[in-house]
């Protein structure tokens, strides 16, 4: 008796797509892959990681085994992560994936006044990961202002902001963005009186900006691990913390967190004003513009408090003073052991 052979199930389950980091950059092959930038990723893990088994291996399995390189349509292709880090030029296929650093004249994203201009810098930074991470980190770093400190008998400059903070702030940055928004590229603000992070991509499923300090998701783990080769991530999930920490050792505000659905802001908030405009072309220094920042929060200093802060003779101090005065910025106020300095208003 024959036995009727059961139907076969054409219906096949749908592939799993693969995440972001490892799509195919269909324009791209493995020769637009920099084998000098591969033999520095090798050194990088040489010296972080002189045990790892990914040393024995050869080029093309390297490659296989990071996620820089992917099959698809019967072929290999370089992975988006795979050009992000080793691609001779990243945006020449990517023109998006860069970011943008605007130093803003005043406290909005509008001109201070009317005679101002509206950005007092207007940067973008492309090449691999590591090449973006570095460039900012010191176009930042040259914009931002220092304040002088005493510690003991000696004059410390500080930076304005925990340099800690920054790198995280640009790791995570980096690292965490939805990187399905090709379009989308990561935008670091100076403001006078803040600093700000946007990253495209809201937060994943499962994070919220109440339970980001205690839960750990990576959106990218190819991405974190290649960064974790290269040195910039030292443990996973304290990125947030470490921010919050390092502002309040600084003494500033607690840094805001922000998910607005379709990007992710952090806030790094000043005690003080920075350097305005017209305090640049008035030719001030950095201890009148200092000084200008403790009298509008404490009301008043005197020639002895301004030696101290800024660690400067007696003579030094009355010559700030006296030319804040002849600039129509400070009134002096009695005379004598009396005297001391207010704003003008």
């Amino acid at each position: 008796m024959a036995v009727d052979k059961p139907k076969r199930n054409l219906t096949r389950k749908p592939a799993v797509p693969l995440a972001p980091e490892l799509a195919p950059c269909l324009t791209a092959s493995i020769s637009d892959l920099d084998p000098l930038a591969l033999a520095r990723y090798r050194a990088e893990l040489a010296e972080r990681r002189p045990s790892s088994s990914l040393q024995q291996l050869d080029d093309r399995e390297l490659l296989q085994k990071i996620g820089a390189i992917v099959p698809a349509e019967g072929e290999i292709y370089p992975s988006l992560a795979g050009m992000l880090f080793f691609a001779r030029e990243p945006q020449e296929f990517y023109p998006s994936l860069m970011v943008t650093l605007l130093h803003f004249s005043g406290t909005s994203v509008a001109p201070a006044g009317e005679d101002q201009p509206l950005f007092l810098d207007n940067r973008e930074f492309h090449g691999r990961l590591p090449e973006m991470l570095q460039a900012t980190r010191a176009g930042l770093m040259a914009m931002l202002g220092r304040k002088a400190v005493m510690q003991g008998f000696r004059r410390t400059d500080v930076l304005e902001y925990p340099e800690i903070t920054l790198r995280e702030a640009l790791v995570n940055a980096l690292v965490h963005r939805d990187y399905s928004r090709t379009g989308s590229y990561i935008q670091v603000r100076l403001f006078a009186d803040r600093l700000e992070f946007q990253s495209p991509g809201g937060l994943p499923e499962g994070l919220t900006v109440e339970n980001l300090t205690y839960e750990q998701y990576t959106r990218n783990p190819h991405i974190m691990r290649l960064m974790e080769d290269y040195g910039y991530v030292e443990r996973r999930g304290v990125g947030i913390d470490a921010i919050i920490q390092a502002m309040q050792s600084a003494g500033l505000p607690p840094p805001t967190f922000e998910d607005r659905q379709t990007s992710f802001w952090v806030t790094l908030r000043s005690t003080t004003m920075r350097r305005a405009p017209e305090f640049t072309r008035m030719g001030l220094n950095e201890r009148q513009v200092e000084a200008l920042d403790t009298l509008q929060q404490q009301g008043r200093l005197t020639n002895r408090e301004y030696q101290d802060k800024f660690a400067v003779s007696e003579r030094t101090a009355l010559y700030d003073l006296t030319e804040l005065v002849d600039k129509g910025l400070i009134l002096p106020v009695s005379s004598g052991r009396g005297r001391h300095y207010i704003l003008r208003d």
